[in-house]
């Protein structure tokens, strides 16, 4: 098989955050980086007295967490903003993110109503020049893939 050329770079990457899964704010201009952790499916397995391999059973899939580092800035209504909000009312947010910028026909990934399960306060060091970020972790029960619509992510 040939070398794919479709690879894709995270550069233009499209993140928005949302307080009702409908209305998203566009956080593209913050956000420098998008993970997932967990997931794991859980597994079951028994040996019997024929056969040398166990029987293996799928089950349940354990929630997601999906982090989103951002740059902190005291404006309201920006992305520390929005985060730190849903983390001292343990209110739901909701995160979505498009590899390809958000545009009609991309590929979007959106999460189901998550929980913020950090502390998102602003840290720092002394000895560095770098901007201040912060970090969202949402647990999450599951994320959903699907293409963007024709209007695209505004």
């Amino acid at each position: 098989m040939a070398q794919t050329t479709g690879g894709m770079s995270p550069t233009d990457m499209s993140v928005g955050l949302s307080t009702d899964g409908t209305n998203y704010t566009d956080v593209s201009g913050y956000a420098n980086s998008v993970e997932i952790d967990g997931g794991e499916r859980v597994t079951g397995n028994a040996f019997t007295f024929e056969g040398d391999t166990a029987i293996i059973k799928s089950g349940k899939r354990e929630p997601l967490t999906v982090t989103v580092r951002g740059v902190y800035t005291e404006t309201a209504s920006e992305y520390y903003d929005m985060v730190v909000d849903a983390y001292e009312a343990g209110s739901a947010l909701y995160v979505r993110w498009s590899p390809g910028g958000g545009d009609s026909g991309d590929l979007g990934f959106t999460s189901q109503a998550g929980i913020v399960k950090n502390a998102p306060y602003p840290i720092g060091e002394a000895s560095t020049a770098e901007p201040i970020m912060t970090e969202l972790v949402l647990e999450v029960a599951y994320v959903t893939e699907a293409a963007i619509g024709t209007a695209g992510w505004s």
